[in-house]
């Protein structure tokens, strides 16, 4: 399972003056879709996403822009009972 998806519609490139590092373009109709369609991805990050803008693997020059799809799974709570089950007393140093 892949936890990133291109973003469409974004359009980025490098910034034309000293001051400007990076411009990103975007259609604002495909990427309020995007938010929609990944929302539950949002939700289980706590509201939060994380876009990553990358190189292409045939032009340096070329970037792109990628959303994470990862959504965290929770912890499966182990009694502490159960987690010290395995170890024996005797072998303590302590």
């Amino acid at each position: 399972m892949k936890n990133a998806e291109l973003v469409k519609g974004m359009y980025v490139k490098q910034g034309d003056v000293d001051w400007v590092h990076t411009q990103i373009d975007f259609d604002v109709q495909q990427f309020s879709q995007m938010l929609v369609t990944y929302k539950d991805v949002f939700e289980a990050n706590k509201g939060k996403g994380r876009m990553s803008v990358c190189k292409s693997k045939n032009d340096p020059n070329k970037l792109y822009v990628t959303l994470s799809t990862f959504k965290p799974q929770p912890k499966q709570e182990v009694p502490v009972a159960q987690h010290l089950a395995s170890r024996e007393d005797d072998d303590m140093p302590f």
